[in-house]
């Protein structure tokens, strides 16, 4: 493809230093970094015959259009970028979103095509219907090619201030938004040009700079047609102030430049930049530094604009590469170094085994700060021991609450809610689904229990309670034990299987593309589980058993303490509950009436006669001894159970020990190398070596951060 442009021209528009970052970015973005840079943009901005397309001609050597009868009309966009092959697009993209942008074929492009493809572009945007003027419609020209260091320069059209009979009030309006939205852009460089024939006062473009950048801070003033100023006037020697940015009112951080416009005479560019040589050493206007005036110092010190630009945004570029790279250095850690024979196999494998070993143990004790494997504090599943409690407080929150298989409630009691439990156990309460106990009066109890006393009389004394009676009880009330703690050892494996997985993923490499990990999982990780789950499985049966039986007994001491409790508390209540049915009058805060021994006597005999087979002690002991014996049996599965089957084994599942003396064919079903291994590492290295380069090389230009006290640049200084 034939591609004709000025390459040395443009290359004035980028430093040493912004030509090395542009070259390493193509490949720092092949590593996954994104763009280098946001890159900037250079627009022109000013009043209709100011020179604005002038100025972009004599920057970049290529020909806008400056004849009256092709003025700009709408944005024309010309981008240009570096790649491997020369390319051109040229396209229309329409401000109405719901056309679809056009594009135009092009075999190539010289300096000079650029007024042919704008006129094509009227012609698309409907420049040939009368009535239209200006158009919000952008024209986008993008040249890649080698060499081609990336710059993107924006034509717009001019500000004007009253309607014309070819331009209108609606036109003055678009062009006004449409420089506005370029304007606002915050990688636009803003070339802000005024014409030296015309009354500075009588430039609109000065106030919408103050406006929109408000600082001054990205904004370059351009002066053109300084040879058409009357020598000695007034407003010559504004213009020439305004060139030394001493004119207060207008004084930009960038500073101004002055350039002189090629006459229809001068045919070529090279005739425009000699001829205005000549001008700027003589006269007035040779007054103004040699910096500040000439095509050729524009160049220079846009080149300057723009890498400071690129330059602002390297601390995040910086930041970027670092993640990358730690990213791939971490992705080859865990790839180790080439296992060519037995000894760098097992070194590999000492090495996984060794860090999974500690991070498993830190995730059992709960030592999350060592390590961001764990991750940051919002971060809950990696956290086994956080997992584990948590999980062993809803189980112990579901056997209160839903594992006895009655609710026993004195026939006068209020319903009570269940306890109330922290939000935080919501989640993991969910995870056991059991009904609640049926509810029970101890006066049903009372009757069911009288029929099974009658039916199972045995050589006790009359009127006494049958310990046979409450075990049977209790075994009964206990039954909803065994599933339940079935379901919390269910969740326990699986939250502790999903750790390992994690765990060996990060210390090994992902399983779907590490060999190495995928054949831990599943000849060491999975075999672990299922002889763990039988074990834990027959460690339940074991712990239910003396419960099963009815050869649990409870400590003498504790229990006789517990039912005397109990009996206490029900025949306190009960004597009170007789009293108040016959003598309700001594429960009135009025009243006179003096307690007598003979009634305490009379509700006593009450009571003692409620009750042939003591059933009610029954209810006692059994309730006794289930609330003791509950407790035991919860701290049996989380401790005997859980911890020392499970959890405590964990870093056992792979150690250097173990390692050390696998048989050469056990390591070599480990730790092998595919060949997607041996090719990852090799694109691994390129990748840290290109990211380690681009790091240095992005570091070296990225502005140093302050130390000192910073320097302000007063209000007064920018007015």
């Amino acid at each position: 493809m034939d591609v004709s442009v000025d390459s040395d021209i443009l290359k004035q528009l980028n430093t040493a230093e912004a030509k090395d970052l542009h070259d390493i970015s193509d490949s720092l973005s092949a590593c996954g970094v994104g763009k280098i840079v946001n890159l900037p943009q250079i627009i022109v901005v000013g009043e209709q015959s100011a020179g604005k397309s002038s100025v972009l001609e004599a920057i970049s050597h290529v020909r806008f259009p400056v004849q009256g009868g092709l003025c700009t009309r709408f944005a024309t966009e010309l981008v240009l970028r570096q790649a491997p092959e020369t390319r051109v697009d040229v396209s229309v993209r329409f401000a109405d979103e719901t056309k679809k942008p056009q594009a135009f074929q092009r075999t190539g492009f010289r300096e000079d095509d650029l007024p042919d493809i704008i006129k094509e572009a009227q012609e698309c945007m409907g420049f040939t219907r009368a009535g239209r003027d200006f158009s919000k419609d952008v024209l986008r020209l993008e040249i890649q090619g080698p060499g081609m260091y990336p710059l993107t320069l924006v034509d717009l059209p001019g500000l004007f201030h009253a309607e014309t009979e070819t331009q209108s009030l609606a036109g003055k309006e678009t062009v006004d938004q449409l420089v506005e939205s370029y304007m606002r852009q915050k990688n636009s460089i803003i070339l802000v040009v005024v014409s030296a024939n015309s009354q500075l006062a009588s430039h609109v473009a000065l106030r919408r700079v103050k406006e929109i950048d408000p600082k001054r801070q990205r904004t370059i003033g351009v002066i053109t047609k300084p040879d058409l100023t009357h020598a000695g006037l007034d407003d010559e020697k504004t213009y020439i102030r305004v060139a030394k940015n001493q004119e207060s009112a207008n004084k930009l951080q960038l500073g101004w430049h002055v350039l002189r416009n090629r006459s229809e005479k001068e045919a070529s560019l090279e005739a425009r930049d000699e001829v205005e040589g000549e001008f700027f050493k003589s006269g007035a206007w040779a007054t103004i530094p040699e910096n500040d005036r000439g095509i050729a110092n524009l160049r220079k010190k846009l080149s300057k604009v723009l890498y400071d630009h690129i330059r602002n945004s390297l601390p995040s570029v910086v930041e970027d590469i670092e993640n990358s790279l730690r990213e791939r250095q971490e992705q080859l850690d865990r790839l180790g170094k080439p296992r060519a024979d037995d000894a760098e196999k097992r070194l590999f494998l000492v090495s996984i085994a060794g860090e999974f070993q500690r991070l498993a143990r830190d995730g059992i004790h709960g030592r999350y700060n060592e390590h961001r494997f764990f991750g940051d504090l919002e971060a809950e599943d990696r956290k086994l021991r956080a997992q584990l409690r948590s999980f062993n407080r809803a189980f112990d929150y579901i056997l209160k609450t839903k594992g006895s298989k009655q609710l026993i409630v004195a026939d006068d009691q209020e319903i009570q809610q269940q306890a109330e439990y922290p939000d935080y156990l919501e989640a993991f309460l969910g995870q056991y689904e059991f009904p609640d106990p049926e509810m029970i009066t101890t006066t049903e109890l009372n009757a069911q229990l009288e029929k099974h006393a009658a039916a199972n009389l045995g050589r006790e004394l009359p009127g006494s309670s049958n310990t046979d009676l409450a075990i049977q009880l209790f075994k009964r009330q206990a039954a909803p034990w065994k599933e339940i703690a079935e379901c919390h050892i269910r969740q326990v494996i699986d939250i502790a299987k999903a750790f390992v997985d994690d765990l060996f993923s990060h210390v090994a490499g992902p399983p779907g593309i590490n060999r190495t990990t995928e054949a831990i999982l599943a000849t060491c990780v999975d075999p672990f589980f299922e002889e763990k789950e039988k074990l834990l499985q027959d460690k339940l049966e074991e712990l239910l058993h003396p419960y099963v039986e009815g050869y649990a007994l409870p400590p003498d001491v504790d229990f006789y303490s517990s039912l005397s409790q109990r009996a206490m508390s029900r025949f306190a209540s009960q004597l009170c509950s007789a009293l108040q049915d016959q003598h309700p009058e001594l429960f009135d805060k009025d009243a006179q009436l003096e307690l007598k021994p003979w009634m305490i006597t009379r509700a006593m005999e009450q009571d003692a006669e409620q009750g042939e087979f003591g059933t009610e002690k029954v209810i006692d002991m059994m309730q006794a001894y289930y609330e003791m014996s509950r407790r035991t049996f919860t701290d049996n599965v989380i401790n005997l159970a859980i911890e020392s089957c499970l959890v405590c084994d964990i870093p056992n599942i792979l150690t250097p020990t173990e390692v050390n003396c696998m048989s050469d064919g056990r390591l070599s079903e480990l730790a092998n190398e595919s060949e997607n291994t041996v090719s990852q590492r090799e694109t691994l290295r390129e990748e840290v070596k290109i990211l380690s380069q681009g790091l240095a090389l992005c570091r070296r230009y990225r502005p140093r951060p302050s130390t000192g006290r910073e320097i302000h640049q007063s209000q007064d200084d920018l007015d």
